[in-house]
């Protein structure tokens, strides 16, 4: 356990290492992406969460030589950070990312738990692919907002990661705590005014292999849960689907105010009630999905 540790903080470090020297390629080479939400010009690395992804495939598969990390969670992040950048490179169709994302779950449907009382109705395959299918996809709702995706997924996998633990499934608390802290490392260089943005590989990445440790240990309420907000700011994009669908970004002025987009979102909704501020709309995400973590970890049965 110990030496699991140390590996995950060395992995963490190198990655933040690496990401600083990727971060300078990228600005040399032209592979930035403007950051839409700042009163002036601006820029950050395209795919920035490309070392943290690659340090991630390779950790978990050591980790998995110390401790008892089932082996089909070491298929996932090649998966799931592969078809990411695909998206990053080709940008695939809404419809291929939605079935690209749910295969693995359904294909390997029969590793896991029963998921009641979904899977009597729906069949298991098919629950498990539309959970994980919504949550897969879930992770980049945010997109545009410095730290906001990364930090969401932080969150959740720490959560999830305090729940294996408490539970003495240890293998499955470092694969997530060593994701944790990667995407700490990570975060450094995304928060405002971030220098890196995540780009598909890395939420993608994430949210597959999230979704996939917490369908492989049973603790798929936790995962709902905690992709509440994501599944309300959904629910309020269907509400104006029209406008969605021409994704029209929030405005700026120049002092820095958001001005709310003609589109209906959770951050959009947080701009009409007043939070117009890039760092302070984003805290206030975090803060209520670290209000859904508290309440889970407090209240969930032993």
């Amino acid at each position: 356990m110990i030496v699991a540790l140390i590996i995950a903080l060395a992995s963490a470090l190198a990655a933040y290492l690496a990401t600083g020297r990727w971060i300078r390629i990228s600005e040399e080479r032209g592979i930035v992406s403007r950051d839409l939400h700042k009163p002036y010009e601006a820029n950050a690395a395209k795919i920035g969460g490309i070392p943290v992804a690659l340090t991630f495939i390779v950790d978990s598969s050591i980790l998995s030589i110390f401790m008892d990390v089932p082996k089909p969670l070491l298929i996932f992040p090649i998966f799931f950070s592969s078809i990411g950048l695909l998206d990053d490179l080709v940008s695939l169709r809404n419809s291929e990312k939605i079935i690209l994302s749910g295969l693995p779950f359904l294909f390997l449907s029969w590793l896991f738990p029963s998921f009641d009382p979904f899977s009597p109705i729906l069949t298991q395959p098919l629950t498990l692919f539309l959970i994980g299918t919504y949550y897969v996809n879930s992770t980049n709702t945010y997109a545009g907002f410095n730290g906001l995706e990364a930090g969401v997924s932080l969150i959740i996998s720490s959560t999830i990661s305090l729940i294996l633990l408490m539970n003495g499934d240890y293998g499955g608390f470092l694969y997530l705590f060593s994701l944790s802290l990667l995407l700490f490392s990570f975060l450094l260089y995304n928060w405002y005014p971030a220098r890196a943005f995540p780009g598909n590989m890395l939420t993608f990445m994430c949210g597959g292999t999230i979704g996939a440790a917490s369908f492989l240990y049973g603790h798929y309420w936790p995962l709902v849960i905690l992709s509440i907000p994501q599944g309300l700011d959904f629910l309020l994009k269907l509400l104006s689907w029209r406008r969605t669908s021409e994704k029209v970004p929030a405005r700026v002025s120049g002092d820095g105010t958001l001005i709310p987009p003609p589109n209906l979102s959770l951050p959009s909704l947080l701009m009409r009630l007043g939070v117009r501020r890039e760092p302070q709309l984003v805290i206030a995400l975090l803060s209520i999905e670290l209000l859904l973590a508290s309440a889970l970890l407090i209240y969930l049965p032993r």
